[in-house]
């Protein structure tokens, strides 16, 4: 009885590691074939920029000091 119930426990543990992906071929489409339609539409009808201003109403900071350390960094 003991050995028959090792010889179970081994058969189980073997089935239990054989991978499902063991038997797909490679160099093909990929699994999910069959799951999209031809033509693939992403984010379809959503809006990219939603509530974003248009236009900046802040004042771009003084770039005094930037032309300045560039032409220090250039002589």
């Amino acid at each position: 009885m003991l050995s028959l119930t090792m010889v179970l426990i081994g058969c189980v543990a073997a089935a239990g590691c054989a991978s499902p992906e063991a038997t797909r071929t490679r160099g093909g489409r990929g699994a999910d074939v069959g799951n999209r339609p031809a033509i693939v539409e992403m984010h379809d009808g959503s809006e990219e920029f939603w509530k974003t201003p248009r236009r900046m109403t802040v004042n771009h900071p003084p770039l005094d000091s930037a032309r300045q350390a560039e032409q220090l960094s250039r002589e």
